[in-house]
């Protein structure tokens, strides 16, 4: 019993509680220790290094499943040095993620064009067309027709939320990918959602619904 201590003094110095110790040995993360004559648990170096390694690897983004799948192989260097190059790319990953999207933020909010409202979280498959789109081009799809823009949002919201189909946002992303390359196909299309917004306000006999009708398949037609 040289060198060992119990459970609670072992709570003590890895700054952590008796719930999550005990816990850490029932899903085998911590393997059971020494046990004294009278039944008590004993701790040495081993389990204090190992608690040690478990909470750095936690600080790090692990999760217990992957930190048991690492430490389940102790000796193996490689293993871990390769889950933590991993966790790196992916951090860094993140990291350019969250700066385009501060870098975002930080457009709208120096031309003052912040518009709270209920459809302020958008859509995956909408998101992902704006982040396509030069950010010109979506000011200017919401300036030119903010009900169609408006209309859109709640429409790519119920989509992902039905999953249309399995591929459904592929063809959105050639799409926005299509017109970011050609601006120009862009705004024809930008003036023809303005005009077919204004359908329901025309007769059924108005030839312009010939015309729109015939120019929006030109339209459709012409795209890859």
């Amino acid at each position: 019993m040289k060198n060992q201590i119990k459970i609670s003094d072992f709570v003590k110095l890895t700054g952590s509680t008796l719930k999550t110790i005990i816990y850490y040995h029932k899903i085998g993360l911590l393997p059971e220790p020494e046990r004294s004559p009278g039944g008590y648990r004993l701790y040495g170096a081993a389990e204090l290094t190992r608690m040690q390694l478990i909470k750095h690897l936690k600080s790090l983004g692990l999760d217990l499943k992957r930190i048991k799948e690492i430490l389940g192989d102790k000796h193996n260097d490689k293993t871990l040095r390769e889950v933590l190059e991993s966790l790196r790319r992916d951090l860094l990953s993140e990291k350019e993620s969250l700066e385009e999207r501060i870098a975002q933020i930080e457009l709208i909010l120096s031309e003052d064009q912040v518009i709270l409202n209920e459809d302020i979280c958008d859509s995956p498959s909408f998101q992902m067309i704006t982040d396509i789109l030069k950010p010109e081009q979506i000011r200017n799809y919401a300036q030119t027709c903010p009900e169609l823009f408006d209309q859109q949002r709640k429409l790519f919201g119920i989509l992902d939320d039905f999953q249309w189909g399995e591929d459904y946002q592929d063809t959105f992303k050639a799409l926005a990918e299509y017109f970011q390359a050609h601006p120009e196909q862009y705004q024809i299309a930008l003036d023809l959602g303005v005009r077919l917004s204004k359908l329901t306000q025309l007769s059924e006999d108005d030839p312009e619904i010939e015309i729109l009708a015939r120019e929006s398949t030109e339209i459709i037609k012409s795209i890859p």
